[in-house]
This record gives structure tokens, C-alpha cells and sequence, in this order.
């Protein structure tokens, strides 16, 4: 893959994981759901008073040990509507290089960080 070329992997039939290649870094965002957002609230984007996106910056280590030597940082990022709270996506940067069975690791690992599980394929 190109320097800075995204790219999406699906593990599932309705969450995709988009890959950006940067340097020696990995970006990585995992689409998830779950409703409520179970982490403490670290930052906060409003589009309005009452529509915010909610950041939980995330301890690596809580990436678990088969990826804790690649993962550089992890975040969840959720959203805050009148409708309620939603967690929507995991966001991790990590070290090159990464195969394709990191990568699904990761997709389950944000499963298993929001304490969810993605619809059945």
C-alpha cells in the first residue's frame, strides 16, 4: 500500500476497519457499536450544544498481550445526541509492519474493549 492510502478490510458484514499507512504507523479505526459509552469522557467535540462527539484516550496496554508491543495509542470515540449516548468507533495507531491477522485481531479486540459483539455475518 501507498504512503497515506486508506484502505477498508471487512470482518464483518456491516463494520469495516479503514487502514492508513503513514511513516512507520498504522492508523487504524475500527467501526463498532454499542449503546451508552462505558469509558470516562477525556475530550469533546460539539457540532451543537446537544451534538458532541466523546473521546476516551485509552491505556495501550488495554490493547491485551497479543497486540501490546505494536499499539502506540488507543482511543473510543462515541456520540452524545438527545437521543442518547452511542459508542461508535475505536481508534488505534500503531507500528508497522502489520499483516492481515493483526488486523482482525484488532477488529476483535474493539469488540472486546466495548464489551459488544458485531452482528453475525
Amino acid at each position: 500500500m501507498l504512503p497515506g492510502s486508506v484502505r477498508e478490510v471487512y470482518f464483518s458484514d456491516y463494520y469495516r476497519v479503514l487502514v492508513v499507512e503513514e511513516d512507520d504507523k498504522v492508523f487504524v479505526s475500527v467501526d463498532v457499536y454499542k449503546k451508552g459509552f462505558d469509558y470516562p469522557v477525556t475530550r469533546t467535540s460539539c457540532v451543537k450544544e446537544d451534538f458532541c462527539l466523546i473521546y476516551s484516550t485509552l491505556d495501550p496496554a488495554l490493547a491485551g498481550p497479543d497486540l501490546k508491543d505494536v499499539t502506540l495509542s488507543l482511543e473510543v470515540v462515541g456520540s452524545k445526541t438527545p437521543g442518547g449516548v452511542e459508542t461508535l468507533n475505536v481508534r488505534w495507531v500503531l507500528r508497522k509492519p502489520l499483516g492481515e491477522d493483526v488486523l482482525r485481531k484488532v477488529f476483535e479486540t474493539s469488540w472486546l474493549l466495548i464489551r459488544a459483539k458485531p452482528t453475525p455475518q
